[in-house]
């Protein structure tokens, strides 16, 4: 009896931990994980005890970052060997190296797997997170119907249970993101204005952020960049968010487009200063051409002679097609036929790798 009940004991510390990296608590994270591995060192316990100790220790280490060595970790693991509910987690976070990978499909493979061991998961949590991690696979492949479908099961789990609200808004504000891409704007602007007011109400800046660069980015594809200048200017208040050049980005066009020209100098130069700053020459060339499309037209030639091979080179083709068609229009506009036919190819182009 001393064993079964050092060993619920552990099951509970295990699944604290869980939550807690869940919730990106690093430092928690980081305590419960001693406290785990003390517990195992301590008692003793059989392999299964271990093989959820080295499950949830790769998905702390995806949490901090360290992508390869979680898949070490879980690779030393035989899902055939395991017990259903550790062989549902055992895909999930596979599915989660792959995806820090960007290899979407990959994922989506491995989260069907991980899908066939449900029986086995009595947290409900757990069903609302798979299907918001299919989504969040399926917005990235393109394929908005499927993601949208996978985000509505997973917020009618979540909406069951007050204390999942940020959970909820995670949801819309992705789900806001499919319908920007279907031009389904009315349904977008619902999702990410519910999503921003859930994260404020919270203290979840990260969210908020989030929300705040999508609307921005919504009303710039509806030709309204007026109304997505407020967002925008709050999205910028972080400039550590992982979000902030995008926006600064965003912020400067629009600013642009709606010919307040000075205030978007001044975005201009701190982004380019960002930039180099760290780095990014995704975002250097992007705010180079701003320039010289909306400030020095005789810079055009030469920025986008610059940044069109770059994109292409660095696999960046959804740029690469952008920028050639807006190139190709302007060479088209100036007469200058001898270099137009290969960027309008370009702009064409259907290279997806």
């Amino acid at each position: 009896m001393a064993v079964m009940e050092s060993t619920e004991q552990l099951i509970s510390l295990m699944r604290n931990w869980h939550k807690t990296i869940k919730s990106r608590n690093r430092s928690k994270s980081a305590n419960l994980r001693e406290e785990v591995y003390a517990a195992l060192q301590a008692g003793d316990f059989k392999d299964v005890a271990w093989n959820g100790y080295l499950l949830l220790d790769a998905r702390y280490d995806l949490l901090m970052g360290h992508v390869v060595l979680a898949e070490e970790k879980l690779l030393q693991l035989q899902p055939d060997k395991l017990f259903d509910l550790q062989a549902f987690f055992y895909y999930c976070f596979l599915a989660l190296v792959k995806f820090h990978r960007k290899e979407y499909l990959a994922a989506v493979d491995l989260f069907e797997k991980a899908e066939s061991y449900m029986h086995a998961v009595n947290d409900e949590d757990e069903h609302a997170g798979l299907h918001y991690n299919k989504a969040m696979q399926f917005y990235y492949l393109d394929i908005n119907a499927l993601s949208s479908f996978h985000l509505e099961k997973a917020i009618a789990i979540y909406e069951k249970n007050p204390t999942y609200k940020l959970k909820v808004a995670n949801c819309k504000s992705l789900q806001g993101l499919n319908q920007i891409d279907l031009r389904e704007f009315e349904k977008a602007e619902t999702n990410l204005v519910e999503a921003l007011s859930i994260a404020a109400s919270e203290g979840q800046e990260d969210l908020a952020v989030v929300c705040q660069f999508n609307l921005g980015l919504m009303y710039h594809k509806q030709q309204a960049d007026a109304k997505g200048i407020s967002y925008l200017q709050q999205a910028i208040e972080y400039p550590d968010h992982p979000l902030y050049i995008q926006a600064l980005y965003t912020l400067t066009r629009s600013l642009y487009i709606l010919e307040r020209t000075e205030e978007a100098e001044s975005y201009y130069r701190t982004g380019i200063e960002v930039c180099e700053e760290r780095n990014n020459q995704e975002y250097y060339w992007q705010f180079a051409i701003l320039w010289s499309k909306y400030i020095d037209h005789n810079s055009m030639n030469d920025v986008y002679g610059a940044a069109i091979p770059y994109f292409k080179e660095h696999g960046l083709f959804h740029l690469m097609r952008t920028h050639a068609r807006d190139y190709s229009q302007h060479l088209w506009d100036t007469q200058q036929s001898d270099t137009f036919p290969y960027y309008h190819k370009l702009s064409l182009s259907n290279e997806f790798q």
